[in-house]
């Protein structure tokens, strides 16, 4: 086990600090495939036994490299945990992204980028959300860009008057959100839970909120 520096959460004042920034070691940057595995390790740990398992004795003994090789690339452990949610939030977008076809109606759409959300996030396993907390932190509360992209979605689709115009844009995406981390996680914390139940179940909650959002809208038809 670590010291408590090396638990420690980030302040959140300074979450977003360096978030882009590999390392500096006496004010020089080392970006190298050790700082990759570095943060390949980073991310497994993390993802799949939480924070508190990610510290530099960690990565050290199953690096089997010395203290100095993660301090002359990364200032401490909170700065490695900020690495893992850019790299997290980069790959969780990129996928997401990449599955909407823009020729496909709006809840074609929307229910694409969900489903890969919600396998990505299950891929990671059950201590992803920790990560998303770290993705942004504004004056109004912590935010993720996978949540902002919903919500512009839904924003989007209120423009084009496929959702009814009283939607709550991010009330809805943050529901949404919710159904897809808590089910994603508890599919990877509990191997007998198999996933395409879980997917059936997601999809039936995000299926009954854009069902909702259907009918007001033909009721102000």
């Amino acid at each position: 086990m670590g010291t408590a520096e090396e638990h420690s959460v980030p302040d959140s004042s300074l979450c977003m600090i360096g978030v882009r920034e590999m390392a500096f070691s006496k004010g020089k940057r080392i970006e190298d495939e050790t700082s990759r595995r570095i943060v390949d390790l980073a991310v497994n740990i993390g993802c799949r036994e939480g924070a508190d398992a990610l510290t530099v004795t960690r990565l050290c003994r199953e690096l089997n490299c010395d203290r100095r090789v993660i301090y002359n690339r990364f200032r401490d452990i909170e700065e490695i945990n900020l690495v893992v949610a850019w790299r997290c939030n980069e790959e969780l977008m990129a996928k997401a992204r990449a599955a909407v076809n823009p020729q496909d109606s709006f809840y074609e759409r929307f229910l694409a980028l969900i489903k890969a959300a919600f396998a990505y996030i299950y891929e990671k396993n059950a201590y992803f959300q920790y990560y998303t907390a770290l993705y942004r932190i504004t004056d109004n509360g912590v935010k993720n860009e996978i949540l902002q992209e919903m919500m512009q979605m839904i924003e989007d689709g209120k423009a084009a008057g496929d959702v009814c115009a009283e939607t709550d844009g991010h009330k809805a995406a943050e529901n949404i959100w919710i159904l897809t981390t808590g089910i994603s996680g508890m599919l990877a914390a509990n191997r007998n839970y198999r996933y395409q139940d879980g997917l059936s179940t997601m999809l039936y909650g995000v299926q009954a909120l854009m069902s909702y959002m259907k009918r007001k809208k033909e009721a102000e038809g």
